[in-house]
């Protein structure tokens, strides 16, 4: 088990990191936070995949979630009363943690496309 100070120390640095990323890309700071926060959330959630597997999936989930942050705020803000501002960064947080879940049911119907037919897949 590591010590609670190299750990703090590691989180501290990871997010440093990101900020850095974030204004040095020219891409909103707080969106890649949020997608770093929402890939951190859904690598720990998915436990029944190995750590390569969770780490290709970290990846991929920071990713798609600095590209959806807009959509995702969007699609949040539709759900939400007028009253409500949705920035692009809970919709980084919502996309990153979700995408690759979305991505997976998706695949697993394509697989066997007569299961969305009724009557198929009998």
């Amino acid at each position: 088990m590591s010590e609670p100070l190299t750990g703090t120390g590691t989180a501290s640095a990871a997010l440093t990191g990101v900020t850095f990323v974030g204004l040095l890309s020219g891409v909103d700071a707080g969106v890649v936070i949020g997608a770093f926060a929402g890939a951190v959330v859904f690598v720990l959630s998915a436990t029944e995949f190995p750590i390569w597997k969770r780490l290709v999936f970290f990846g991929i989930s920071f990713v798609l979630g600095v590209l959806t942050a807009g959509f995702a705020a969007s699609m949040i803000s539709t759900v939400t009363p007028d009253s409500v501002v949705v920035e692009k960064s809970i919709g980084a947080l919502v996309a990153s943690a979700t995408v690759v879940r979305i991505l997976m049911v998706i695949i697993s119907r394509s697989s066997n496309p007569t299961l969305n037919f009724k009557g198929g897949g009998k």
